[in-house]
């Protein structure tokens, strides 16, 4: 029996050693070296007022070599005056193992007595073999319809499974589409800062920081939206390999253990590759994550380097696997001194389900897709590993040969542009309103099919940008609606991802072209410049 005041100083423990000693403050003076933290949150919670059973670590504080072991406390407060006392009952959690092997010999002698009964059983069973046929035949018209009942199972399971992935599919859409209006101001307002604020400073460094952030999101919120519509493909960008190394580094690091020292080495400089960033930072963080689970508890280094190397000079077995169509590559390394694997697990990694964790642990998907997503990429992933030395894994990317890169010549479009924006979302009117007058643009922003068509009635319009789902109107039936109308004006439609509809419209010529959410002035100003074959 130990009590204890609000504050968690002891006041009466079978040792009177242990007196007015503060449970976890005295004990960790006298003993630094222990770990407290189980300890600390039945504390917290006794603290609070709380009363209950708590499981918890803890060290047997009588005993000198104070072993760790395995505690329960039943603890409840009690009012003294204006505060109160804790009174707790503790007792070893080994103390129970006791009553449950004799509990479990109980029931080994009843299964024994139950097999004795089912042995007579079986003996009087073949007493009675005359109604041997009968008994076959019957089992035979059980499992036939064991079988069809399986079948309907069966059935019905894929059924359900499919009405769930088209739930997922409708759900993806609307949830894409939410978030892209939640980045449109994020992405705007962070663009603007960046104009407005000090080349170099501090402030519009922050600004950058969290127009890349937005990027990031735009292409996880693409990727989200493609499980609800199909042929879309991946955006790959031109890619700086040293800035995403840098990046990756900090996600790597998030997942590591303390125990665990990461190092890098990063011999790039201007390096340029072609990819989606979102992807090959997943791939780098399924290989990372799988080093971390390969050392386990213990203590261990995870190493990344980075280098760029010619073809001709890789090694025999990776020169054969890659493309002649890229003189230079970008090796990745990941390298640890983890479990390893021996050369039967080391065969299989990249075989989709196979997994060498426990139950629950893993799906075996996270290699795989890894291996996947470096093939689309145009590169090479294999690993080199020995059993109780630990595992590298090696990436190889193509490099962009910059020198020989056409030079993109932004034609800026004129600032007489007569543009009429329509979308329900009043804020993504008030950014693009404020965006576009920054650079010396007016336009017409309307959140109605009314407003919107007394706008384009009472003046001429070059663009119209107006949003695929406004409240009260779809954008590809409305520019339907204008055929004829404003031959030269030039159709643009908002949306959320490329569907039939939209396809089939900008192919029948009902609008001349999209832009993708989240939409920005630059969106819209490259879209125009990719339509217009001539200025409007």
């Amino acid at each position: 029996m130990v009590v204890k005041d609000a504050e968690g100083t002891i006041i009466m423990h079978p040792k009177k050693e242990q007196w007015g000693i503060p449970v976890i403050a005295g004990r960790k003076k006298m003993y630094p070296d222990l770990d407290y933290s189980s300890l600390e949150k039945m504390i917290e919670d006794q603290k609070k007022r709380k009363e209950g059973i708590s499981h918890y670590y803890s060290y047997w504080w009588t005993n000198e070599e104070r072993p760790r072991v395995q505690k329960i406390s039943a603890y409840s407060p009690v009012q003294i005056g204006d505060s109160f006392w804790v009174v707790s009952a503790v007792i070893d959690y080994d103390d129970l193992y006791e009553p449950i092997a004799e509990g479990f010999l109980k029931m080994v002698c009843i299964f024994v007595g139950i097999l004795l009964a089912a042995g007579i059983a079986v003996v009087l069973f073949g007493r009675v073999m005359r109604d041997m046929r009968r008994a076959v035949r019957e089992i035979n018209d059980l499992k036939e319809l064991n079988e069809q009942l399986e079948k309907m199972h069966r059935s019905e399971q894929s059924i359900a499974h499919q009405q769930r992935l088209q739930i997922m599919g409708t759900m993806t859409g609307g949830i894409a589409h939410e978030f892209n209006n939640f980045l449109t101001p994020i992405m705007g307002y962070a663009e603007l800062l960046m104009m407005e604020l000090p080349e170099g400073s501090e402030e519009q460094d922050s600004a950058k920081e969290i127009y890349e952030a937005s990027e990031k999101a735009k292409d996880v919120v693409r990727q989200i939206s493609s499980l609800s519509r199909k042929n879309v493909e991946t955006v790959y960008k031109n890619i700086s390999i040293k800035k995403f190394m840098t990046r990756a580094e900090r996600m790597m690091e998030s997942v590591c253990t303390p125990l665990i020292h990461m190092e890098s080495e990063f011999r790039v400089d201007d390096e340029m590759i072609l990819g989606n960033a979102t992807q090959l930072n997943q791939v780098l963080l399924n290989v990372c994550v799988n080093a971390v689970h390969a050392i386990g508890k213990n203590q261990g280094n995870i190493r990344i380097s980075c280098h760029s190397e010619e073809k001709e000079k890789l090694a025999q077995g990776v020169i054969e696997k890659l493309s002649d169509v890229w003189k230079k590559y970008i090796h990745i390394q990941v390298k640890d001194n983890g479990c390893g694997m021996d050369k039967e697990t080391l065969r299989q990694i990249f075989d989709p389900f196979f997994t060498t964790k426990k139950g629950g642990e893993g799906t075996g998907l996270g290699l795989a897709l890894a291996e996947q997503i470096i093939t689309s990429h145009k590169g090479y992933i294999y690993a080199e590993s020995k059993k109780g030395e630990g595992s590298t894994f090696h990436i190889y990317l193509p490099v962009l040969d910059t020198e020989h890169m056409p030079q993109i010549v932004q034609n800026i479009p004129r600032k007489d542009y007569r543009i009429v924006v329509a979308d329900d979302n009043a804020k993504v009117l008030q950014l693009l309103k404020k965006n576009f007058e920054k650079i010396g643009i007016q336009i017409q922003t309307c959140m109605k099919r009314e407003e919107l068509q007394k706008c384009l009635e009472q003046q001429e319009a070059d663009v119209l940008v107006v949003d695929e789902t406004m409240e009260d109107c779809s954008g590809v039936d409305f520019c339907m609606s204008l055929a004829g109308r404003y031959p030269d004006m030039l159709k643009l439609i908002i949306i959320d991802g490329v569907s039939r509809e939209v396809a089939e419209a900008r192919q029948k010529g009902i609008i001349d072209g999209y832009v993708e959410k989240p939409v920005s002035d630059t969106a819209i100003l490259e879209a125009i410049r990719n339509c217009a074959s001539q200025p409007v």
